[in-house]
């Protein structure tokens, strides 16, 4: 049975691929050769296994790798750009008991004002506009006019208007955004790059029509606030927006970029169903949940255009805009509430500015606007001193924003998140492993199977036929005295 055990080994060590087996049952080889083939094969089989498990952890990490692309484009898109005056009210708009009550809900809002004059404005407003004052509508109503802003708008060198805007009420206040693709209004596309090719815009931002009373400290800017977005995303001024003073050429030139991102497990995308926005971003996840939140506190409804039961101003100021501000702050640090947009398009830029030359600019500017004449009917207001030198230079420098919106070069950045392994990716890596370790394949784990299921039927059997010949043995013990009786006969 030995010599058949032995057999069985050789024959395995000499047919295996199963490399440096054969070197330790080689009969041509001495002791001491047997004996360092042994440890070699010991310690290239515990490195592959070792190596073997390594890949399997890394594999259960579900791995990933980012993939950034470039693609030359012949015409992209032009991104939505939303832009509104750094001050939130217009003096003119408002008569002067309005401009009043106006001043104590702003100092409201940001949390400085006299809860007396607060509730005092409001029922000013609320018997007004017949018991039903939205401070939204209030915004829009006091807003400044595009009409009134936009001096010059061009399009890819092609003149544009005020009607190629829309109004919305943002964070930022009144607002006006450029090809929002809605409406009758298509989208537009830019062929060529170049700031010349994009939108400019020269407005008037109208300081001269900022009132002290309503002009708070927490926004002391005179310029334009804008930014640029996707045009389904609604725009962000909370964390994503851009200033352009007076009196300068803020030059914006942008790049288009793509990101696309894994869904759990692989990656930390997602989305939810917005009930106010049809696409989803995070940045109107956050601002919706936040309003949800805050108005079942405040037992009304922020989305008034919306709501059964909208926030009147009172609710609006003293509840829902704290709440709403303090719950945005707190659900920003939560992925799960509103997980990072799998698909997300965005706009980088450099901004660069340059002053206006004021006096060369004015000549130009003057018989475009008249300028004299604006600032004769400011002074007849008492919106500037009557009795101050105030030249068109002046006006420039205090009240014209020059904007060029444009791409810097039409090509596409995506960023692409992808799964870095998989099932013939790992069998790839242990295949490998095995191959430079040890010299094997799928087959030879097929010899070693082969293998340990001959030495077990070996075992099996030897087992069985062991018994059976203990058996046997005992068997013939307990008849022998009987087989060898004999019977002896004696003559009496």
């Amino acid at each position: 049975m030995d010599e058949e055990k032995i057999s069985e080994e050789e024959r395995f060590a000499t047919t295996t691929s199963y490399h440096g087996w054969a070197h330790i049952y080689d009969g041509n080889n001495g002791r001491m050769t047997k004996i360092i083939w042994m440890i070699l094969v010991i310690l290239a089989t515990a490195a592959c296994i070792s190596q073997c498990i390594i890949i399997i952890y890394n594999a259960s990490k579900l791995p990933t790798r980012m993939v950034i692309r470039k693609q030359l484009m012949n015409t992209s898109i032009f991104p939505s750009v939303t832009l509104c005056n750094t001050n939130d009210y217009d003096r003119s708009a408002l008569p002067a008991a309005d401009l009043y009550h106006q001043s104590a809900l702003v100092k409201a809002i940001y949390g400085s004002g006299d809860p007396n004059k607060t509730n005092a404005a409001i029922n000013y407003f609320d018997k007004k506009f017949g018991g039903n004052f939205q401070f939204e509508n209030l915004t829009r109503v006091a807003g400044h006019k595009l009409s009134n802003m936009l001096l010059s708008c061009t399009w890819m060198e092609q003149p544009c208007y005020a009607t190629d805007f829309v109004n919305i009420i943002t964070d930022g206040g009144s607002c006006f955004t450029f090809n929002p693709g809605t409406g009758n209004l298509s989208l537009k596309n830019e062929t060529v790059s170049g700031n010349s090719n994009g939108l400019r815009l020269i407005l008037n931002v109208e300081q001269y029509k900022y009132y002290s009373g309503i002009f708070a400290l927490e926004q002391p800017d005179a310029g334009i606030r804008f930014t640029t977005h996707y045009y389904k995303q609604t725009p962000n001024f909370i964390s994503k927006s851009y200033y352009a003073p007076t009196g300068f050429h803020t030059y914006v030139p942008i790049t288009l970029q793509h990101d696309k991102r894994l869904k759990k497990p692989w990656g930390q995308c997602g989305e939810e169903i917005l009930v106010y926005n049809s696409f989803y971003s995070r940045d109107a996840c956050l601002s919706e949940y936040a309003g949800r939140l805050a108005s079942y506190i405040c037992n009304c409804t922020f989305e008034p255009q919306i709501a059964s039961n909208p926030c009147n101003g009172t609710q609006f100021l003293t509840c829902i805009t704290p709440l709403a501000s303090k719950f945005r702050q707190d659900l920003s640090q939560n992925l799960s509430i509103c997980p990072i947009a799998c698909e997300t398009y965005s706009y980088p830029t450099e901004i660069s500015q340059s002053a206006l030359a004021a006096l060369a600019f004015a000549s130009s500017l003057d018989p475009l606007i008249n300028v004299s004449g604006i600032i004769a009917n400011a002074k007849a207001n008492n919106w500037i001193a009557p009795n101050q030198s105030y030249f068109a230079a002046d006006f420039i420098r205090d009240n014209i924003v020059y904007l060029d919106i444009y791409y810097s070069d039409l090509h596409l950045t995506q960023t692409l998140q992808e799964e870095d392994t998989g099932f013939s990716k790992i069998i790839s890596e242990l295949g490998g492993q095995l191959g430079i370790c040890i010299g094997a394949s799928a087959l030879t784990i097929c010899e070693i199977v082969q293998y340990l299921i001959k030495k077990c039927f070996a075992s099996n059997k030897k087992s069985k036929s062991d018994k059976s010949s203990t058996n046997t043995i005992s068997l013939g013990h307990d008849k022998k005295p009987f087989e060898t009786t004999t019977v002896t006969n004696i003559d009496l």
